[in-house]
């Protein structure tokens, strides 16, 4: 790869950097958010009962203390058309009453939240949620525990909101919440509606789904090799009282002992985190210290034979004591859905019997909430109602207010004033709105006070509690968007903002703060006409060709890749059109040994797995980059070419090697052993990079053998290169490989990357290049690998489209891919493989070089729909302006001939900048005569775009006073629509007879 491609760049235009808040917050880590995105760990608050009456029923609510029964009513209703209707006591005690302990389990946490009315004519009063709870810990026995405000303000002209957070005590015997008023003294009559208990954080171990304590048998464990497995008593105990347990014996190997099939377990799903524990006892005392450990077995596609983990591993075991080993566990239905899942104990000793006893599986955090699930209606607020739409002031201390006179539609617009801190400005709930993962369009207007001219920052921004941690990623790209106070109105807009990570329930807050680049700036300003709208996930076309089955008799189609592209419609997209793939940064050397002998290989196996499943080929990237780009500090040592640091250098690219390819094997066919090597402008043509530093250019000898040594027989090993068809470049490469196959270095195969811009190289130049190669290095391989189109010309670092890129530039795009893929069709044999360094323009690597801006330089667009460069690469005849033709008409008046040339576009779509560029006489017969052409204006013609089934003409005037009847001439006008589409245009003129016209 040309230009490294940092892991974060796909996340760039998808998600802002952390807020900065002076003095009380702080920069949310890209790795977190990423964590949190792609693992999802934990991942949603969880609702665990809702009461809405809706049924016609009381839905199990009683009286409590006096009060009397509940019944369900349709005189008032805070959502649908039913509540539940008490009255109190006769001094104003009790309230509509539910049984909680079937609902809540102890040591969860939990947020309980309803709606209270007083019937028409009751006097103002309070309310509150309060549960009864009966507890060993309490004075007496019982507690009764206010949920959330003890007083919240309750009339017979509204709907209050009671209740809020609340931890269950992990002794707790009873639970019954009730709602009451608080303050009344006389009977009063109320409403209660739309209760609703979510549990924000399971109990400690996780809300309990399975457990084992052996009294009625194995329980459906059984033997994970030979082992014998024997349910009865243990000769104590265990720590919760159970004196039954599973004895394991017979055991013959460390891996043997009893196994259950989670698979069969209810309730433990994919996607889900769940605790696992077990309290584990030995048979016999071994002085040697043994330990056990939890494990698991997955089968599926990527790994029909199993791939084995290992969850948790105990500390020594004891024949007198009870040792715990606990550890959490998940799994994915990524790259295919397990066929098997099996969790087993094992122990360092390969012989001791133990006893099992008290294994429980709590999950810690349910599965991602379904699209289907969610609430994608989106916040739209104009405050047109004179309210404050849920706007209020993020920390209390400014004045947020409804005004008229001041909008940017209608009349009426949301003032904040009186801002303490730069972060202090209107914000809004937006929890059960945005859910992790899902992509927003998020949009305010704002306008400044006091109009002054100057400029300010302004962010627009989240805040997220997970677990107790609170986070404020920047929905803005940090550090916002200059606003000029200067009287009108400005647009904050992200357009595709991803987020960044789930939350506890109710802490999602979205805000809008200034950041001054010093001190503090309390800038008084408007908000009107805030939009949040759901934006659905693209959906791909599958009524077009795919691409590798069009070239199934050329080559095969790669992408470069990522874990995002394993979900959703970018792995549909990436099954239907690639069979091939190359992960982009995942198989890099910082990225699977950052630390030295500490290997991160999920990410790299999740993508390798998914091209298993889906029988794909894998191109490994890279194992060395001379510059090393992505390659850790420790690789290169102390950087001298000292005897010590060569040879330090020299065991690090070989434990490095043989680490990655010996991990692989087989399921990496080809790997770019040593990354952009060439350099044409020093003598020996290599570059002098930080591994040459050290060793010279021996080092190109030790990672090439290395690969050799370790890797299975068959793998290609590449040298990678970009800038290819530079000859100087070419020259240089192929002395290189030339020199090292002298050498006996196994260099057998090369890519030639083609990062090509729209303007630059020509197909010629590429063909070119891969013939040479052909010819000087025969039996070479030859791969295109990282073949993208940027739609700027070669050394523009100023344009930027954005999202306006012009049809016509991306029509110029799909003729100029399709002048590509005619070389390819014909070095075919040559050329062994394609690369596409992506799929679509919503995840380029250009976006952010050489500049940061928006390019297009993939077969598919933001929306993942082909565009005019993929038909250039399946079908011209499906590009805009294919069928244009030319066709001529004239008139003759005395030596002069009035000649126009029309061209008809075809019905494809519009011939965008269409030019007339030359036009010649060539005289095939009669008496010799000079003939002169006076075109309308200079070359090229301009006939500008014509439109699908359009016409557009331009007139010349020939003079030829020498010529007579018997003259022939053939007239020819080269022509272009889109730059790259071309031909000529030839008619045969006789000047007695009307033009024929002939066509090539």
């Amino acid at each position: 790869m040309r230009f490294g491609r940092d892991e974060k760049t796909r996340l760039s235009r998808r998600m802002g950097t952390a807020a900065r808040e002076a003095g009380r917050q702080w920069m949310v880590g890209a790795a977190f958010l990423l964590c949190a995105m792609i693992f999802g760990a934990p991942l949603r608050a969880q609702t665990v009962a809702t009461y809405d009456f809706e049924d016609g029923t009381a839905q199990g609510w009683t009286s409590f203390n006096g009060a009397t029964t509940p019944v369900n009513t349709t005189t008032a209703a805070n959502t649908g058309s039913h509540s539940l209707l008490t009255t109190t006591g006769a001094t104003g005690q009790g309230g509509p009453s539910i049984d909680m302990g079937p609902v809540l389990a102890a040591g969860a946490k939990y947020t309980i939240t309803g709606w209270v009315k007083l019937t028409n004519g009751e006097a103002a009063t309070n309310a509150n949620f309060t549960i009864k709870r009966s507890d060993p810990t309490c004075s007496g026995g019982t507690c009764f525990d206010t949920i959330g405000s003890f007083q919240v303000a309750v009339t017979d002209s509204g709907w209050a909101e009671i209740g809020g957070a609340y931890t269950v005590s992990a002794t707790e015997t009873g639970l019954t919440l009730y709602a009451q008023l608080v303050g009344a003294t006389t009977a009063q009559s109320f409403y209660l509606d739309s209760v609703v208990i979510t549990q924000t954080a399971p109990p400690p171990g996780g809300t309990p789904v399975a457990s084992y304590t052996f009294a009625d048998g194995t329980d459906g464990w059984t033997p994970f090799g030979s082992a014998t497995l024997t349910a009865g008593s243990s000769p104590f105990a265990d720590p919760a009282g159970n004196s039954t347990s599973l004895l394991v014996t017979n055991r013959t190997a460390t891996f043997m002992g009893p196994s259950l099939s989670l698979l069969s377990v209810p309730n433990v799903v994919a996607g889900a985190t769940y605790q696992v524990r077990a309290y584990v006892l030995l048979a016999t005392a071994d002085t040697s210290g043994p330990t056990v450990s939890l494990s698991t077995k997955t089968t599926d596609c990527a790994a029909p034979s199993g791939a084995f983990g290992t969850i948790a591993t105990s500390g020594a075991l004891s024949t007198t004591a009870w040792t715990k080993v606990q550890g959490t566990l998940s799994f994915s239905d990524l790259p295919g859905a397990p066929t098997g899942l099996t969790l087993y104990l094992q122990s360092s000793s390969a012989t001791d019997s133990f006893y099992v006893s008290d294994v429980v599986i709590g999950q810690l955090a349910p599965a991602p909430l379904p699209v289907s699930q969610q609430d994608n209606t989106g916040i739209a607020t104009n405050f047109e109602d004179g309210g404050l739409d849920g706007w209020s002031s993020r920390i209390g201390s400014s004045s947020v207010t409804n005004v008229t006179g001041v909008s940017h539609s209608g009349s009426h617009s949301l003032l904040t004033t009186g801002r303490s801190a730069n972060y202090d400005g209107p914000s809004i709930n937006v929890s059960n709105k945005m859910y992790a993962g899902s992509e927003y369009n998020i949009s305010g207007w704002v306008m400044l006070l006091p109009t002054d001219g100057s400029q300010h920052v302004i962010n627009m921004s989240l805040q997220l509690t997970l677990d107790g941690t609170t986070s404020f990623p920047s929905i803005t790209a940090y550090p916002g968007v200059t606003v000029a106070a200067d009287g009108q109105w400005h647009q904050i807009s992200v357009m595709g903002y991803t987020m960044p990570s789930a939350y506890d329930a109710g802490t999602a807050t979205l805000y809008f703060q200034t950041v001054p680049s010093a001190g503090n700036d309390l800038v008084s300003f408007y908000l009107d006409d805030f939009q949040l709208s759901y934006v659905p996930p693209p959906t791909i076309q599958t009524n077009i060709p795919s691409m590798y089955k069009s070239f199934a008799d050329f080559f095969p189609i790669g992408a470069a890749v990522d874990t995002t592209d394993l979900t959703g419609p970018h792995a549909q997209l990436l099954k239907m059109h690639f069979d091939s793939m190359t992960p982009g940064n995942d198989l890099k050397w910082s990225s699977v040994e950052a630390t030295k002998g500490v290997y991160t290989y999920g990410n790299g196996d999740s993508l390798v797995g998914e091209a298993e499943c889906s029988n794909m080929l894998v191109r490994g990237q890279n194992l060395v980059w001379a510059t090393a780009e992505q390659t850790p500090a420790y690789a290169t040592g102390d950087g001298t070419n000292s005897a010590a640091n060569q040879a330090v250098v020299t065991a690090n690219i070989q434990e490095h090697i043989q680490s990655e390819v010996q991990h692989y094997g087989k399921q990496v066919y080809a790997w770019d052993v040593v990354n952009e090597p060439i350099d044409a402008t020093q003598s020996d043509c290599l570059v002098h990079g930080p591994f040459y530093n050290v060793l010279g250019a021996s080092y190109l000898d030790v990672a090439f053998k290395a690969a050799q040594q370790y890797a299975p027989a068959g793998t290609k090993f590449f040298i990678n290169e970009y800038s290819t068809t530079d000859p100087a470049k070419l020259a240089c490469l192929i002395k290189v490989v030339k020199e090292l196959r002298e050498r006996g270095v196994p260099v057998n195969a090369i890519g030639h990357e083609m990062h090509h811009q729209i303007n630059f190289p020509t197909p010629a130049s590429m063909e070119t290049a891969i013939d040479t190669v052909a010819r000087e290095l025969p039996g070479v391989d030859q791969q295109v690998t990282e073949l993208d189109m940027s739609v700027y010309n070669a050394g523009d670092d100023t344009s930027n489209y954005g999202n306006s890129i012009p049809p016509g530039v991306l029509a110029e795009q799909g003729w100029l891919y399709k002048q590509y893929f005619d070389v390819f069709r014909r070095e075919r044999g040559k050329i062994k493989a394609l690369t596409i360094w992506g799929m679509a323009d919503d995840d380029t690597w250009l976006d952010s070089f050489p500049v940061t801006r928006t390019d297009y330089p993939l077969p598919f667009d933001m929306g993942l729909q082909a565009k005019p460069a993929y038909w250039g690469i399946i079908d011209e005849k499906m590009l805009p302006g294919y069928g244009l033709k030319f066709g001529l008409s004239g008139t003759q008046n005395g030596d002069a001939v009035q000649l126009t040339v029309t061209a008809t576009n075809g019905d494809v779509g519009p011939a965008y900048n269409t030019l007339i560029n030359g036009l010649t006489l060539k005289q095939v017969a009669g008496h010799a005569c000079t003939v002169t052409v006076t075109p309308p204006s200079e070359f090229p013609i301009a006939l500008g775009d014509i439109a699908t089934g359009g016409t557009a003409s331009a007139n010349f005037t020939l003079t030829g006073p020498g010529c007579d009847d018997t003259v022939i001439f053939v007239l020819s006008a080269p022509w272009s629509n889109a730059t790259y589409h071309t031909g000529t245009f030839e008619v045969v003129l006789d000047p007695g007879h009307m033009p024929k016209a002939i066509h090539r």
